[in-house]
């Protein structure tokens, strides 16, 4: 073992910045991949999706029924101004 010579620091450190360099590419390349496909998804998926709403966790909340009918559009946002008001008043 006597006479043997390592890797100068110099050179260690610039493989690690190589490796490191290599290593980040290959997940971005990836990641670029894998969200080009789930945007693809969500544009088709927003344009026609529904909402699933349960009324089990807010039964008998005046407030919350409120917003549930203004989320879904069953009434005009000034309607639901309007009742908000009442409501907080109340």
């Amino acid at each position: 073992m006597i006479g043997k010579r390592g890797l100068s620091p110099l050179v260690a450190t610039i493989i690690l910045v190589v490796f490191s360099l290599l290593i980040g590419t290959i997940v971005m390349s990836l990641g670029g991949k894998y969200t080009a496909v789930n945007e693809d998804a969500g544009a088709s998926a927003s344009t026609g999706s529904a909402m699933v709403i349960s009324t089990d966790d807010f039964l008998g909340d005046p407030l919350k029924e409120l917003q549930i009918k203004y989320i879904t559009g069953k009434i005009s946002r000034e309607e639901y101004l309007e009742k908000e008001q009442e409501i907080l008043q109340s």
